[in-house]
C-alpha cells in the first residue's frame, strides 16, 4: 500500500458546509438548563431524558458497569440521578449523545471504539486514583470516553481511509497516528477538536482528543501546565492500546519506556502495572456494553 487519496480539510466549511453535521439533539442543552435552573425538577430531568429510551437504556448500562462499581444494580433513572448527582448525568448525557448523533453504520468498528473507549475510561479512573488523585474524577468520564472521536470522523466520512490507515497500523504494528503520518493524511486528533469546536464540547474533551498520543506523553512528562490531566489521559489510552493492539516489539518498548519514565517507575513497578491494566481488561471484555 503505497498511496491513499489525500483529504483536504478547510476548517472554515469541514462539518458546516462540506461533510456537514447536524447540531446536537436539543436533549443536551435543555437538560444541561435544567440542572443549572435555580429550582432543579429532576422529575422534569427524567421526563426529557426518558424521551430517548435507547440513551435511557445506555445510561444505565453504564452506571451498573465497572466505572462506578455500585454494589447493587440501578434500573430507575431516577435513583441513577440521586446516586450519580445531576452533573454526572449531564456528563453521560453529553458524551452518549455526541456517539449517537454520529450515526456511525460500520458496527464491527463501532464495537471496537465501544471497547477502546471505554477500556481507555477504566484506566484512566485507576491511574488517576493512583498518581494524580487531585484531578476532578468528573471531567474523566467524557474526556476519557470521547478522546478518539476524530477516529469516528473517519468512519462517518472517509471509511475507506480508515480500513487503509487500520490495515497499515496492523501489518507494521505500529499506532494509528503514526499511519495517518506516514500516509500525509488529517490526524484523527485534529479531527477530534474540529468537532469539538463544531459542537461547542467541554474544553477538557477537547484537550484530551488534542492530547493522547505517545507524542504528548512524552511532552507532558517534564512537566507543565495542567500536565496532570493530559498525562492521565495519554497513559490511559496508551495502557489500553498497549494491552490490546497488535503492536511490533520496538513499539511496545517505546510504550513501556515512556510509560515508566513518565511515572518514574522501574521495570519491576511497571510490569505489576501491567498486570492491574490486564485485569481491567477482563472487566471490560465481561461487559456486555459492546
Amino acid at each position: 500500500m503505497d498511496q491513499i487519496t489525500p483529504i483536504s480539510i478547510d476548517q472554515n466549511t469541514f462539518l458546516r458546509h462540506h461533510y456537514a453535521l447536524p447540531a446536537l439533539p436539543a436533549i443536551v442543552t435543555r437538560v444541561q438548563a435544567a440542572i443549572h435552573s435555580n429550582d432543579v425538577d429532576t422529575k422534569e430531568l427524567v421526563r426529557l431524558i426518558s424521551a430517548d429510551p435507547s440513551l435511557v437504556a445506555q445510561i444505565l448500562k453504564i452506571i451498573n458497569s465497572a466505572y462506578y462499581g455500585i454494589p447493587r444494580e440501578i434500573s430507575d433513572l431516577r435513583f441513577a440521578i440521586a446516586y450519580l448527582g445531576l452533573n454526572e448525568i449531564y456528563r453521560l448525557v453529553l458524551s452518549l449523545t455526541v456517539l449517537n448523533t454520529l450515526s456511525i453504520k460500520e458496527n464491527d468498528e463501532l464495537s471496537k471504539f465501544w471497547f477502546h473507549s471505554y477500556f481507555t475510561a477504566l484506566c484512566t479512573k485507576h491511574l488517576a486514583k493512583k498518581f494524580e488523585p487531585l484531578l476532578p474524577m468528573e471531567e474523566l468520564w467524557p474526556a476519557a470516553i470521547l478522546h478518539d472521536i476524530g477516529k469516528l470522523i473517519y468512519l462517518k466520512f472517509f471509511v475507506n481511509h480508515y480500513r487503509a490507515l487500520n490495515k497499515y497500523a496492523l501489518e507494521q504494528g505500529c499506532l494509528f497516528s503514526e499511519a495517518e503520518s506516514r500516509f500525509d493524511l488529517p490526524a484523527s486528533s485534529f479531527l477530534g477538536t474540529l468537532l469539538c469546536d463544531h459542537w461547542r464540547l467541554p474544553s477538557k474533551v477537547k484537550k484530551a482528543c488534542e492530547s493522547h498520543s505517545l507524542k504528548d506523553l512524552r511532552e507532558v512528562t517534564a512537566g507543565g501546565e495542567n500536565s496532570g490531566f493530559t498525562r492521565i489521559i495519554c497513559l490511559g489510552n496508551l495502557m489500553a492500546v498497549l494491552a490490546t493492539d497488535t503492536l511490533n516489539q520496538d513499539k511496545k518498548h517505546e510504550i513501556a519506556e515512556a510509560t515508566k519514565k513518565s511515572l518514574n517507575y522501574t521495570e519491576e513497578q511497571f510490569l505489576t502495572l501491567m498486570g492491574e491494566v490486564y485485569q481491567i481488561k477482563l472487566e471490560v471484555e465481561s461487559c456486555k456494553m459492546f
